[in-house]
């Protein structure tokens, strides 16, 4: 499956069709296409198959930035569409998010071979936001709808320029520090157990998902917490 239907609503006049990593880097070159968005999702784009998919020693491990964005940008799995909602439409873009985690289930459900799930990833860039305020409402939209995700097995994930969350393995590496404000869904894996432990909520919906090897991993990464305080 190449693209996903946007459901027809007033808040979706305001985003563009999903179209795939490839594709992506080759609208900025179409002169029918409207040129800051295009630049907007190729930014992302490139961003997605060079940092993403490439290593980086400051990581703290081998391997690629993201594991998961590296399978989907090889499979097809990764699909981008732009927003053009602005900072006075923040009520738009969180009904656009939420029809976004509607559609990325149902493409499970519709597509259940090919992509790969575990490489699939929905991304929504913002053209028409920037800044310090524009990542703010990011930050604060991604905050709020984050335990929907989580319950559903999801993870929703907050990029823009200067983005500070730090890596798993190194918390001084920025693996979300992206070109172009932005928010991507894709499924949940055992090794985000990390981004649980702020909440009961998380840990608990992490655990019933991955039963007793998520129980016995959030276990162990509390422990390794714990004795790292007692060391301070």
């Amino acid at each position: 499956m190449s693209t996903l239907t946007w459901p027809p609503t007033k808040a979706t006049e305001f985003v563009t069709g999903f179209i795939n990593v490839p594709s992506a880097l080759d609208r900025q070159n179409s002169p029918q296409v409207d040129p800051v968005r295009s630049r907007t999702l190729a930014r992302m784009a490139h961003f997605v198959a060079v940092r993403l998919t490439g290593s980086d020693p400051a990581q703290g491990r081998g391997g690629p930035v993201c594991p998961f964005a590296s399978l989907g940008a090889r499979s097809g799995g990764i699909l981008l569409a732009d927003s053009i909602a602005t900072l006075q439409d923040e009520p738009i873009i969180v009904e656009q998010v939420t029809h976004m985690h509607r559609m990325f289930r149902d493409w499970a459900a519709d597509c259940p071979g090919e992509p790969p799930l575990v490489g699939r990833a929905l991304v929504l860039t913002f053209s028409r936001l920037e800044g310090a305020h524009g990542a703010a409402m990011i930050e604060r939209i991604q905050e709020m709808l984050k335990p929907l995700f989580v319950q559903d097995g999801l993870m929703l994930g907050q990029f823009y320029p200067g983005c500070p969350g730090g890596g798993i393995h190194n918390p001084q590496f920025r693996p979300l520090d992206a070109p172009v404000i932005s928010l991507a869904i894709r499924y949940m894996h055992l090794a985000d157990a990390p981004f649980m432990l702020g909440s009961e909520h998380f840990r608990h919906a992490f655990e019933d998902r991955y039963g007793a090897e998520g129980k016995a991993e959030i276990k162990r990464l509390l422990a390794n917490k714990g004795a790292r305080a007692n060391l301070a």
